[in-house]
């Protein structure tokens, strides 16, 4: 009688066991690869966000029109740490300035217009939910003159504050004097006159969870300084 050749069990077990290591290269290879494109894609996201929201922000501020020992054309910068901005979820410090910014399709009225940047927080620790705001009034009055009296507490809340940007997580603001003082404040109604120069700065940040939870996650800070007129 002819005997068939067969594969007995212990042949079996080492070529699943191979099987298993071959798999487990490939999975680790691939999970290395597809973790990179990510990290890769977090920075390119966090580099164009930045990008874009520095400078636009830098554009406005630059011909922001402030003058100098007058309350009528002034600009108010407040510091996070010391909670007197005007915006009830503001995790960052809070600009605001007058400037020629009004867009040709809106009819009549001055040019000057009201705008500021603050951060959003919207009451939750995600960030994925921290937005740069960017507040925007125009005035309806063709000639304000002196009596250009925007009042950047109102209108209230987000009403007039644009999503421009999420992700990021910290915004600030550093002015310099004429004698190229550092200050975390300012207020031309007082000073009167407008800082010399700004310092930007924001945090971006991509990633579900932390740096320490996930090695995908992304933040990084960038910064910019803009010279305003005199």
């Amino acid at each position: 009688m002819k005997k068939h050749s067969g594969v007995t069990l212990i042949e079996l077990i080492v070529a699943l066991g191979i099987l298993v290591l071959i798999v487990s290269i490939l999975y680790s290879v691939f999970n290395v690869s597809l973790r990179g494109w990510q990290k890769a894609d977090n920075l390119l996201q966090v580099t164009t966000v930045a990008r874009v929201a520095l400078d636009q922000m830098s554009k406005e501020i630059a011909s922001a029109r402030i003058k100098s020992g007058s309350n009528s054309y002034y600009c108010l910068g407040f510091d996070k740490s010391a909670g007197s901005g005007w915006r009830t979820d503001s995790i960052g410090d809070e600009f605001y300035f007058i400037a020629p910014l009004k867009p040709g399709n809106i009819a009549g009225g001055s040019d000057l217009c009201e705008v500021g940047y603050w951060l959003d927080g919207n009451g939750t620790a995600d960030i994925s939910d921290d937005c740069l705001r960017r507040f925007y009034a125009t005035d309806t009055r063709d000639n304000p003159g002196s009596l250009f009296d925007f009042d950047f507490s109102t209108p209230s809340g987000k009403s007039n504050s644009d999503e421009f940007v999420f992700n990021v997580t910290n915004l600030e603001f550093d002015y310099f004097d004429v004698n190229n003082n550092l200050f975390n404040i300012w207020d031309s109604r007082v000073t009167g006159s407008p800082p010399t120069k700004i310092k930007i700065s924001i945090s971006v940040a991509f990633g579900k969870g932390t740096a320490s939870t996930n090695p995908d996650f992304i933040s990084k800070e960038f910064s910019t300084v803009v010279s305003l007129p005199q």
